[in-house]
């Protein structure tokens, strides 16, 4: 590691410290410039021997060098005038005379022999003394020069010029310019003057040895750092040298106030060293023309050391030369041509000058109708901004609001709920319970007598409270004339009075307290109303940010607890129950977003505003209905519920089969009609003799079970076109026509109150179902139904051998009934076959 760090760079700057004498000579400045008359009166004759004898020793002490350029290149070296101030001024002048006494002291030593070297000691004493106070005094005064201009001052002056000039020079080099010779020569200064004061590192970094200075020491013989035992490397700086140079040229800028000659000789010599490295021969013109006057001066001319001087981005002007080697063939034709192809290309430039010029007028045309534009709109941004800042305020106003105002809103939903489903559950297990009791009740007589015993008055209120339902419900078919009715075809969804006084009272309880629940609040957050208008204004003003923010599509939800809340005691399986197209909100969104003669763009959210709603919140009411509330029993139920789903689907396109919504509740009514089919579905079993006779208790309940499982198969037929039909198909033939009802026809005989139940069976049947198959085949699950039919028909004709031409003739009737329910089946084979054996036509 040692090694990495060994070899240190090789130039480096040693900033040379004033001695601690300087210093300690400063207090007595003040004094000594009030002495200056007096110390200008130093005898000067008398220190002429001693320096006289200093500067021989000094001659002898220097070894003669070999080289002439070695010392010259410690004297040669220019320096820079200095910024003085008035007393700066002043002290330069005491030092000029002090320095031109120097000089005539060394002047009369060069001129002089030394007769004797021997003087007296005490002529020699005066002469040390008297020559130490004068190199004293000049040593002081230029401290105090430098101490009055500012050291610091100085050098950030200097530091300041110098980094001015680099610049200028940078740029002029960037813009393909060559300086003047007076630049030059200033930088020049500039820097000779850092290299001797030490605060510069020279380029070259060649050193030269104290006692072989004409000996030029280059890198590879100077490099001590591969040795570290050799010492290290001397920074420092030659003091004398620097103090000799120093001298020089404070002297010379004392001396010469101006370098206006050097400055000319300098710029001369500069434009020839241009002219020699211009790389194309300049030609030898005619006289009276002289090539400044064509090109322009030295500064200025489009090509300098064969560079271009750019003076536009753009633009360039061509060089004004001559590319003939043949002087004689210059002529002032050529000269001319040069000159206008220079002036096309000035007038090219002025061109693009120009069009720049339009272009910046253009722009700030283009920036004042900004400008006005922009003031223009300043008012209708101001209402603009104080518009959404209030509609900000009302939206989080009325979010706020319903937070508050939704779980009392759930738990109202709740207690409805539950109040429906208690009373759908009541009647139902209801039904359940006296189908058990008639299945007890028209048991053998054995068990009759054991059931008798066991009774209880709980059994005779029910028997009782049944009998009485039906006598009304008879009754009330006498009061409508309504012919073809069979018992068990209507519902028995009559309630007792107790329990009708008791779920209304429950109901205006919710009804009341959901109808204050936005009293408390102000008008314009306590309907859908108002918040329809603010939207609506919105949409009106500011249409872009309006469809922006996808309002149309948060609507639904926003308006969710509204509506919600009004459709609490919406209840479509009721008879009385009102649509919800005629309630209020609907009245007050069905127009929203459009005014009349308005044309509809069917992009627009406003328009799936309803359609929205009745996915998002009347489907899911459905969900509930369907699951808790509704009796598929019911065939009124079913039908209101039915012709509802018909309607959605057909008026609105968010109630399609890809629907969540539509899907769950779907799922739900085939949940609830398998669950009836398990619960509430029974069908008796008795001896075709106890059937026999249709007024028996045991054959009326029969009678009745098997009208009750054709009404649900209608119930279930119902749904063809909403829910599919496979599944239909399952539920209604493998679920109850093949499972109990052609079981209870199997085992009661064939009769004419038979035929009718097959004919309301067939009659349930979706025709599309049968349109669709192929050959004279019916379906398979409806095979039992055509064996039925076929023993039917064969009964019947052993029935008519021992029968009057009147009956026969009826029993002939009813075999045409049985070809034709066939033929409704596509049951065209057996059909054909009961055709053929009995010569009936199709």
């Amino acid at each position: 590691m040692a090694a990495v760090f060994r070899k240190p760079k090789r130039n480096f700057r040693k900033k040379v410290t004033e001695s601690d004498s300087d210093h300690d000579d400063s207090g007595s400045r003040t004094k000594e410039n009030d002495n200056e008359d007096s110390n200008d009166s130093i005898d000067i004759s008398e220190i002429v021997s001693k320096l006289k004898e200093r500067k021989k020793k000094k001659d002898k002490d220097q070894a003669p060098s070999l080289l002439s350029f070695g010392d010259a290149d410690e004297e040669e070296g220019e320096v820079f005038k200095v910024k003085k101030s008035s007393h700066s001024k002043r002290l330069a002048k005491q030092l000029k005379k002090t320095s031109l006494k120097v000089k005539d002291i060394d002047e009369q030593i060069g001129q002089t022999d030394v007769k004797d070297d021997n003087d007296n000691d005490k002529g020699a004493e005066d002469m040390d003394i008297k020559e130490e106070d004068a190199e004293e005094k000049l040593a002081r005064l230029r401290e105090e020069f430098r101490t009055l201009n500012g050291d610091e001052a100085a050098r950030m002056e200097e530091s300041d010029e110098e980094e001015d000039g680099e610049k200028v020079f940078k740029a002029m080099l960037k813009r393909g310019e060559i300086p003047d010779a007076t630049t030059i020569h200033m930088i020049r200064k500039k820097r000779q003057q850092a290299r001797e004061l030490g605060d510069f590192i020279p380029v070259d970094d060649t050193v030269q040895y104290e006692n072989e200075k004409s000996r030029l020491v280059r890198e590879d013989d100077n490099d001590k750092s591969e040795d570290e035992e050799e010492g290290r490397i001397d920074f420092s700086v030659n003091t004398e040298v620097r103090d000799r140079m120093k001298r020089e040229t404070d002297f010379y800028a004392t001396e010469h106030g101006s370098d206006r000659e050097e400055s000319d000789h300098e710029r001369e010599w500069e434009e020839q060293q241009i002219r020699k490295g211009v790389s194309v021969q300049q030609p030898n013109l005619p006289e009276g023309i002289n090539l400044e006057q064509i090109t322009g001066p030295m500064n200025q001319r489009p090509f300098s050391n064969g560079y271009p001087n750019y003076c536009d981005e753009k633009q360039t002007f061509q060089p004004l030369t001559i590319l003939s080697q043949d002087p004689s063939q210059i002529t002032i034709e050529a000269i001319k041509r040069l000159l206008k192809e220079r002036l096309e290309s000035m007038n090219e430039v002025h061109r693009a000058h120009e069009r720049e010029m339009a272009s910046a007028c253009t722009t700030a045309d283009e920036t004042e109708k900004s400008i006005e534009t922009c003031e223009d709109k300043t008012e209708g941004l101001e209402n603009q901004y104080r518009f959404f800042q209030e509609m900000r305020g009302y939206v989080r106003d009325l979010v706020e609001c319903l937070d508050e105002k939704v779980p009392t809103i759930n738990d109202l939903e709740t207690r409805m709920w539950n109040l429906l489903k208690n009373r759908s559950q009541k009647m139902t297990n209801r039904r359940q319970q006296d189908v058990r009791d008639q299945c007890q009740a028209y048991m053998t007589s054995k068990a009759k007598v054991v059931m008798e015993s066991s009774e209880d008055q709980a059994k005779q209120r029910r028997v009782a409270e049944r009998e009485a339902r039906r006598s009304r419900r008879r009754r009330a078919r006498e009061n409508k004339q309504i012919i073809g009715h069979h018992d068990g075809l209507s519902s028995d969804d009559e309630e007792n009075q107790s329990d009708i006084t008791k779920f209304n009272m429950e109901n205006d309880t919710v009804t009341s307290i959901a109808g204050q629940l936005f009293e408390d609040v102000v008008e314009e957050f306590s309907g859908v109303d108002y918040s329809r208008r603010k939207f609506q204004e919105w949409k009106n003003l500011y249409c872009d940010s309006y469809k922006e923010a996808y309002i149309g599509l948060c609507l639904p939800r926003l308006f969710n607890p509204f509506i919600r809340l009004s459709l609490l005691n919406w209840n479509p399986l009721e008879e009385q129950c009102q649509d919800f197209e005629d309630l209020s909100w609907y009245e007050t969104l069905v127009h929203y977003g459009f005014e009349d003669e308005e044309s509809i763009c069917k992009d627009d959210d406003d328009i799936k505003l309803l359609p929205l709603i009745v996915e998002k919140i009347i489907l899911p009411k459905l969900n509930n209905l369907a699951e808790f509330v509704w009796d598929p029993m019911s065939t009124t139920q079913t039908v209101r519920l039915v012709n509802l789903l018909h309607k959605l689907i057909k008026d609105y396109p968010t109630v399609h089969a890809n629907s969540k919504n539509t899907q769950i509740l779907l799922n739900r009514i085939v949940q609830r009609m398998k669950k009836t089919l398990d619960d509430d579905v029974f069908m008796p079993l008795y001896p075709k003799n106890v059937l026999e006779n249709r007024s028996s208790g045991p054959a009326v309940f029969f009678h009745r079970q098997s009208w009750i499982c054709i009404k649900l198969l209608g119930n279930i037929m119902s749904w063809v076109g909403i829910i599919s039909d496979d599944i239909l198909q399952r539920l209604a033939f493998d679920g109850l026509l093949n499972r109990y009802i052609i079981l209870g026809l199997q085992t009661s005989g064939f009769s004419p109150i038979e035929l009718l139940k097959c004919q309301a069976i067939v009659s349930t049947f979706p025709k599309q179902w049968f349109s669709q198959l192929e050959g004279n085949q019916t379906l398979p699950q409806l095979e039992n139904v055509c064996r039925y039919l076929m023993f039917a028909a064969v009964s019947l004709e052993r029935c008519s051998f021992d029968q009057k031409d009147s009956e026969k003739k009826e029993i002939r009737d009813q075999l045409k009934q049985i070809v034709k329910l066939l033929v409704n089946m596509n049951a065209v084979d057996h059909a054909s076959d009961l055709s053929d054996k009995y010569s009936i036509k199709m």
